[in-house]
């Protein structure tokens, strides 16, 4: 896929240049009663499913699939299933809230979902535009996702 994207919460630079987090920043939805309350989460939340959708619907991903499915519980999703949007939605909310760990893969475009909220899209046509009108809560920047198969040379 030619176009990768990865989307954080995050804007600070680390002196290294990374992005990252404070210390006393939220990373995980343990963190939800703690570091963060459930009103504040869910603003987050919904900019991660909103630039999901916007991405999907822009360049007109209709479905995924399931791709590397990992759970240390019983999981209702089955490595494979194909989802349609309302799927893939509900996907990345069990994702995000760590009930279970996917990728969602298409022959067109991929959702991919690191920890500490770094998310990365990919897509085999420029998704720019799309991503463009994703909530400004969000930093979208270009940058080749870690969880793509490796290519031999």
């Amino acid at each position: 896929m030619d176009h990768s994207w990865r989307i954080t919460k995050y804007w600070q630079r680390m002196p290294e240049g990374y992005l990252g987090s404070p210390p006393e920043e939220w990373t995980d939805f343990s963190d939800v009663g703690t570091l963060v309350s459930i009103e504040d989460y869910l603003v987050v939340e919904a900019a991660y499913l909103d630039a999901i959708g916007r991405f999907c619907v822009g360049i007109g991903v209709e479905s995924l699939c399931i791709q590397s499915l990992s759970s240390h519980d019983v999981c209702q999703y089955q490595e494979g299933q194909k989802l349609d949007l309302d799927g893939i939605m509900q996907v990345a909310r069990g994702v995000l809230r760590n009930a279970f760990w996917c990728k969602l893969v298409g022959d067109t475009a991929e959702v991919h979902f690191g920890s500490d909220y770094y998310m990365y899209v990919v897509s085999s046509v420029d998704a720019s535009a799309a991503l463009a009108e994703a909530d400004p809560l969000l930093n979208i920047e270009l940058f080749v996702s870690p969880y793509l198969p490796e290519m031999d040379e």
